[in-house]
Formats: C-alpha cells, sequence, structure tokens
C-alpha cells in the first residue's frame, strides 16, 4: 500500500511539472494557508465549579494550599500538597499529563490521586480547571509536612503490588471528550464517571467490603427531587445523614452543592436508567 501511495504521488509531481503554473497557486515555497481550529481558553469560574466537583480543592484545601489528606497505621501520612506552589512545575500540557495520565514533573507516582476518575474529563474541563489552578493566589504554609508512606506501602508500590495502585492509572487507550456532553443521558453519564466512581467504584457499583453502596441500585430510591435535596444538602431518604459514615452527606455539602440542577438532574436520570 505504502508503495503504490509513493507511485502515484510521483505520477502527480510528474504530472504538474508538464503543465504551466496556475496564476491563482500560491508562490512557490509557501505552503497552503491551513484552516486553524479555536479552542476556547480555559474559564477559571467554571473551572473553579469544576475542581469544587471534582474534589481538587477539597483534598488540597481552601485555596489549595494543601493538607494532610489521610494519616493512618499501616499506611503513614499522605499531604496533597500546596497546588499554589506546585503549579510552578508545570507548564499546561504538564497539567494535562498529571490529569489523564498521572505523569508527575519528576515521574513519581501521585499519589491517592483519583486519576482513573480524572481521565474522563474533557479536554475543555481541563483547561479551565488549569486556569483556575492558574490564578489561585499564592499561598504559604510553611508547617505543611511532607508525604511518609509506611515502609509496607513503599515497598508495596516499587514490586507493582499496592492494591488501589490501579486507582492512579488511566486505563489503556481512554480518549476523553472534547467538551463535556450538552445534555440528557450523555451528560449525567459523564458526571457520574468524572465525580462520583472514585467513592462507588469504576463501574458506579460500589466497592467489596466498603459501606459506599451502588448508585445503580440506591439513586433508583431516590425521586428527582429527593436526589437533589441529597446532592446538595447531604440529606438522604431517611431525613438525616448518610450511614454509616456520614461521608456522603459532609462530600456533598463541600462539593457537589457546585452542581446546577440540570447537572443533579441528568445524573439522576442515567443512574436510574441503568
Amino acid at each position: 500500500m505504502r508503495r503504490h501511495a509513493t507511485i502515484a504521488v510521483l505520477l502527480l509531481v510528474a504530472a504538474a511539472c508538464s503543465r504551466a503554473p496556475d496564476p491563482g497557486a500560491p508562490p512557490a515555497g509557501k505552503p497552503p494557508d491551513v484552516p486553524v481550529v479555536a479552542v476556547a481558553a480555559g474559564d477559571l469560574i467554571e473551572g473553579e465549579r469544576i475542581a469544587t466537583r471534582v474534589g481538587c480543592n477539597g483534598c488540597h484545601g481552601p485555596g489549595g494550599r494543601g493538607e494532610i489528606f489521610m494519616e493512618r497505621p499501616g499506611l503513614g501520612r499522605v499531604v496533597a500538597p500546596n497546588l499554589t506552589q506546585r503549579r510552578a512545575l508545570y507548564d499546561d500540557a504538564g497539567l494535562e499529563a498529571l490529569l489523564r495520565h498521572g505523569r508527575t514533573h519528576d515521574g513519581h507516582l501521585p499519589f491517592a490521586m483519583p486519576i482513573k476518575m480524572f481521565q474522563h474529563l474533557s479536554d475543555q474541563e481541563v483547561r479551565d480547571i488549569t486556569a483556575w489552578l492558574r490564578a489561585l493566589p499564592a499561598a504559604e504554609n510553611p508547617e505543611l509536612p511532607t508525604t511518609a508512606l509506611d515502609a509496607t506501602v513503599v515497598a508495596q508500590l516499587a514490586e507493582g503490588t499496592f492494591p488501589y495502585l490501579d486507582d492512579m492509572k488511566p486505563d489503556p487507550g481512554n480518549r476523553p471528550p472534547a467538551a463535556r456532553p450538552a445534555g440528557g443521558a450523555a451528560l449525567g453519564r459523564h458526571l457520574a464517571f468524572t465525580t462520583c466512581s472514585e467513592c462507588h467504584g469504576w463501574d458506579l457499583k460500589g466497592w467489596e467490603g466498603d459501606p459506599a453502596p451502588s448508585l445503580l441500585v440506591v439513586a433508583k430510591a431516590y425521586s428527582p427531587e429527593a436526589f437533589r435535596r441529597l446532592m446538595r444538602e447531604g440529606t438522604t431518604l431517611a431525613g438525616g445523614d448518610s450511614k454509616p459514615t456520614g461521608l456522603m452527606s459532609a462530600v456533598a455539602r463541600y462539593r457537589f452543592k457546585s452542581m446546577t440542577d440540570e447537572e443533579i438532574d441528568a445524573l439522576h436520570a442515567f443512574l436510574v436508567s441503568q
């Protein structure tokens, strides 16, 4: 096939050489004009809303100044770093590579970052988050400690046997959209996999042995109005906080209240349709 294509190109060149030049053709050596496809710049206001929904400024603290993400025996201390300092290590392409592929500036693993969720963010959403991140006021946090993982965890990471290693990696061949879907079930699906999958499982069916339930079951118990109350106020059907940990209610009040009615309704419609 390649040989045939080469011959065809040579024949076209020979034919062109036998004709008089087209007076309307561009001067020799000047490439033809190629249409430039405009790419929308990042919107920092929308970026803050997306960063809130997906948890960037939840894990990294108010203003992205960093905080201890978790600390427990057998794991060690995991610190979400100061974004207003770390951003200088990345150009915009580097931030996209971090969110989409888990590639950090120096090759270390972005421990505890849900790359398997972030990989589904659209190109525009990544640009919006980047605009928000670039616009954050610089913040000092001198008392912020560094991550210090348990020796067993360090060994598991080196061996590739850490149980949650896949959570920090993208799916092979994943192709995110240029922009998020405009509405309907497609928007609901996009929101589910960029908002809920971190806690409720990459298939939204929950984790074995974990209190986070299957959303494909739970959502069917909620009317659209009750689902909005859950997502905005953290109020369950029983009238109180989520059981047994209260995590869903806390996350809803901090993160999901940033979602619009259209987004919440699309998410609910998608979940109950599965």
